[in-house]
């Protein structure tokens, strides 16, 4: 799971704030959380959630969970093979 996370944030191009964020929203984590956490305004979470969204190809953390599922299958596959 991890790999599968730090390979979609690389292809993102996540900056480490993102990857921040990104990590708590693949635990399953929502916006009222990553504010709540980061001591941050809800505006600033949303927005911070919207630009991961839109670097990685998605535009919801069902698609961006899809997304860490696929990275993670192909790197099952990949160590099968090896």
């Amino acid at each position: 799971f991890a790999r599968a996370c730090d390979e979609a944030m690389a292809e993102g191009g996540l900056s480490a704030r993102q990857r921040e964020i990104f990590l708590l929203l693949a635990k399953g984590r929502n916006a009222e959380y990553v504010q709540q956490k980061l001591v941050i305004s809800m505006h600033t979470a949303k927005t911070h959630i919207a630009n991961i969204y839109h670097k990685l190809g998605v535009h919801s953390s069902q698609e961006m969970l899809s997304l860490i599922e696929t990275f993670r299958e192909e790197d099952i596959k990949s160590q099968e093979q090896d």
